[in-house]
């Protein structure tokens, strides 16, 4: 493959920090992208920012052309190869990436894996940690892969996999725009306005602004005398998002029509019959229309009549489409990131004792939250069998894909609800009316609709007004916690409904030693025997001594609780006539408590 290159870079003497601001990085991708059309200028910025955002020692870009895959953008020092390394499809790394379409994350050893190709101009032998991940096209297929290299002792994490997904999905479309950019200004003089059409929408700081310099823009390219752009809703139909002066909105625009022009872009009739149903029966003028896509999304359409369109017109049309889809689909990511960010700062404000005091009424009010409502907080966790980790068992599905699943369906059953999801955990606040059990209903019923996934849930009790909400999220999370141990499942489980549990949570010394070490005893001796004289007597002290109620309790006969009482009294020494049931009742939950956390635990 050529001779040896032998610059690199020496190991760096400790792990370094990556991804300390994501969302800097990103944003820095969605400007790079988003300044041009230059594909050189995208790739360059790409490769520097993923580089940056790693601190990988390499990042290289690779496109699909033909039946190969050809280098086309690196960081130094392997920016000199670009254009003269490629690999054929399902050859190497980027090849079977590219051919399986998924992306490949190797921690360590990355010459050991079959999948892996030397390459010697790339220094590849000192490379022990890889990252590769498809780049999409519009129609579903792979036009190229980007990939990270990185020398021990510096290994990639999941978090720079998911980056470099992300910086994939931003590129995708941009480097097609791109493309479809170069080839059209080539040849058609009209398309050399689409720069200055492109700066208006790249320099476009919200939607609304880019639509309006999109629909005044390509009226003036094109010469039209209508320019109009559709938004797909949540219905999946069409709707006018502009208009210009003096003109009314038209009707919704079916869904369909736009569907078929897509599928048979040149066929008039589809054409002319979603112009008329735009602008009526009697045009002027020849229609022509682009619909905004991003991969298989529609987002929208781009719709045109003008008098006399020029040769070029579709073309230019087109790749105004195509950037507009883009830059919306960024604003759209963007958006969604300042909201997340906006809710991870109002639970943290809110679950914070520490929190600057009125940061959290102030973000409230800009999530529209009222404080001043009554709200349960939740806490959804995996649920796990620490005794299954402990004998190499699976601990069942994926975090991330059923975490969505739920925030989804949480989204569309409980009206007013506010969702936080971290990496591990989903929290969640919900408004209540004058009965809080309405609200956990829904909650359960949501849950149902999941198939009751195996998740475990803590609600708190209902609480108004920011200052109190650290507590509320306290016994959330205890309730999750405790609700699975109670019922070794997952599951529902209120703070209320924990009993004297809650009590002990946080003070497990509120139990004498003296009675921990008798009943440490009892314990010791149902492990051994497979009894369960710790539970008998736990339901005996809250039964209150009854011992009738007791036996009925554990459907066991009077006699045989009898019985039970003496073997307790003989292996621990206690005295149930003469003890004090109360410090008894403490000392048997905070056992029973600890007992069950080890149980849980994978150490355990």
């Amino acid at each position: 493959m050529g001779t040896k290159h032998t610059t690199r870079h020496e190991p760096a003497a400790a792990a370094l920090p990556r991804l300390t601001d994501e969302r800097a990085y990103l944003y820095g991708i969605i400007r790079t992208i988003g300044a041009g059309p230059d594909l050189r200028s995208i790739l360059s910025g790409v490769v520097r920012l993923a580089t940056e955002a790693t601190q990988c020692h390499a990042c290289l870009i690779w496109f699909l052309e033909g039946d190969r895959l050809v280098l086309r953008a690196s960081s130094e020092p392997y920016a000199s190869f670009a254009g003269s390394i490629s690999v054929a499809m399902g050859e190497g790394l980027v090849g079977w990436v590219a051919r399986t379409k998924r992306s490949a994350f190797i921690e360590d050893g990355a010459l050991d894996d079959p999948r892996v190709k030397y390459f010697p101009e790339l220094d590849e032998e000192h490379f022990q940690s890889l990252v590769s991940v498809p780049v999409f096209g519009r129609d579903g297929e792979v036009m190229g892969v980007i990939s990270l290299h990185a020398e021990a002792p510096h290994e990639f994490a999941r978090e720079d996999l998911e980056f470099l997904e992300h910086t994939a999905s931003l590129t995708a479309g941009a480097v097609e725009n791109a493309r479809l950019y170069e080839e059209s200004t080539a040849r058609v003089d009209v398309l050399t306005d689409l720069s200055r059409l492109s700066r208006r929408i790249a320099a476009s700081s919200a939607i609304d602004e880019l639509l309006t310099a999109v629909v005044g823009g390509t009226r003036d390219l094109l010469g039209a005398t209508r320019c109009e752009i559709y938004i797909a809703d949540v219905d999946g139909v069409l709707r006018p998002s502009t208009s210009g002066p003096g003109e009314s909105g038209p009707s919704p625009v079916v869904r369909d029509l736009v569907e078929r022009i897509q599928r048979h872009p040149t066929e008039p009739r589809d054409s002319t019959e979603l112009a008329r149903a735009l602008w009526g029966p009697h045009l002027e003028g020849t229609p022509l229309f682009a619909p905004l896509t991003v991969g298989d999304d529609l987002l929208g359409l781009l719709a045109v009549l003008t008098p006399s369109p020029a040769p070029a017109s579709e073309t230019a049309l087109a790749a105004i489409a195509a950037h507009t889809a883009v830059a919306i689909r960024q604003h759209e990511l963007v958006e969604r990131l300042l909201e997340k960010n906006l809710v991870s700062e109002f639970f943290a404000a809110l679950s914070r004792r520490d929190a600057p005091a009125g940061r959290a009424a102030s973000l409230a009010a800009r999530l529209g939250v009222d404080l001043e409502c009554p709200h349960l907080v939740v806490a959804v966790t995996l649920w796990t069998d620490g005794r299954d980790e402990r004998q190499g068992r699976g601990a069942g599905p994926g975090w991330n894909g059923l975490a969505a699943r739920i925030e989804s369906v949480l989204t569309a059953r409980i009206q007013g609800v506010s969702i936080d999801r971290a990496d591990r955990t989903i929290r969640a606040l919900i408004p209540v009316s004058n009965r809080s059990v309405d609200a956990v209903e829904e909650l359960r019923a949501a849950l149902a609709h999941l198939g009751d996934p195996p998740v475990t849930v803590g609600v708190s009790d209902p609480y108004a007004g920011s200052d109190p909400f650290p507590a509320a999220f306290a016994e959330a999370a205890a309730a999750a916690e405790i609700g699975a141990l109670l019922r070794d499942g997952p599951g529902v489980a209120e703070f209320r409904d924990l009993g004297a549990f809650r009590y002990l949570l946080s003070s497990p010394d509120l139990a004498r030693d003296v009675d921990r070490q008798r009943l440490d005893r009892l314990l010791a001796y149902d492990q051994r025997r497979g009894t369960t004289l710790l539970d008998t007597l736990e339901r005996f002290l809250d039964e209150r001594g009854n011992v009738v109620g007791t036996a009925r309790g554990l459907y066991i006969h009077p006699n045989t609780l009898r019985q039970r009482l003496e073997r307790i009294e003989t292996e621990t020494g206690l005295d149930l006539d003469r003890d004090d049931w109360l410090s008894l009742a403490i000392a048997v939950k905070v056992v029973k408590l600890e007992y069950l956390r080890n149980r849980s635990s994978p150490q355990g």
